[in-house]
């Protein structure tokens, strides 16, 4: 069957059931054709019968895209990552667009959720690195002093206090995120996602879950997430934290200096 044939069919079966969710296959194949109004008024028109069809929200979002209506995209890019929160393709358009509006605080949090949705993904890895790189200016000065970690430890066991609606962490939870932090030692990463996820559907959003997962999904090189190898597994957890957030900083420091060469090399 050709693809005019293959057309022909799908719209005698959407004249005849305006109801069909054969809908997607039909106006993807316009957006082939570049038929983008056809397939924007076939898509409008059929998420009236399925106000939650994911793929129709994406396929809409996708063809304003297409259209160059980056604003009015967004909402139905969003509106698929609410309904289904685990389809990284939605991050990623979602992602990409607040990019191509240079909304880049947006855009980095959009392109974490697809690395800890999707751990691989090239372009969400390369995103990542260059939005913290050009974010980074926007950061408190306070975050780049490196200080031991016996102070930090200090300062922050006097200034934290617990979020509201967490008085204590459950004793389950902390046994999970105890395990979480165990795999991430031996940078066995997806294990580690597998199970701060199983959490958050047991106790919801919490402080120590996406603290976590935030680590996890963010780097482009485990190695800037593990503690030395060397070191000794009796570490405590709590010293395994500093040295991570340590590390983290170092590397995020390194790279605007980087960016600060290049740009006085540029002038000079």
């Amino acid at each position: 069957m050709t693809q005019v044939d293959e057309i022909e069919k799908l719209q005698a079966e959407l004249s005849e059931n305006p109801k069909s969710m054969n809908f997607v296959r039909l106006a993807e194949m316009y957006v082939e054709r570049e038929m983008l109004t056809d397939a924007e008024n076939l898509v409008r028109q059929s998420l009236k019968f399925h106000p939650k069809a994911v793929s129709g929200i994406l396929l809409l979002g996708r063809i304003l895209k297409q259209e160059k209506q980056l604003e009015q995209a967004i909402p139905h890019f969003e509106r698929a990552t609410q309904l289904a929160p685990e389809n990284w393709k939605a991050w990623l358009e979602l992602a990409e667009t607040f990019a191509s509006l240079q909304k880049g605080k947006t855009a980095l949090k959009c392109f974490k959720k697809v690395l800890f949705l999707n751990p691989n993904h090239p372009l969400a890895r390369r995103a990542v690195a260059k939005l913290e790189v050009l974010t980074a200016d926007e950061y408190e000065d306070d975050l780049f002093s490196m200080e031991p970690l016996h102070k930090a430890s200090n300062r922050e066991d006097k200034n934290s206090t617990p979020p509201a609606g967490w008085s204590k962490i459950p004793g389950a939870l902390e046994r999970s995120l105890a395990l979480v932090d165990a795999l991430t030692v031996r940078l066995d990463t997806q294990k580690a996602l597998d199970l701060l996820n199983d959490c958050t559907k047991k106790y919801g959003s919490h402080p120590e879950i996406e603290s976590r997962r935030l680590r996890l999904s963010t780097y482009d090189n485990p190695d800037f997430i593990a503690p030395n190898r060397q070191k000794k597994s009796s570490l405590a957890k709590q010293e395994l934290i500093h040295q991570r957030k340590v590390s983290v900083l170092e590397e995020l420091l390194r790279r605007i200096e980087l960016k600060q060469r290049d740009r006085l090399s540029t002038l000079s």
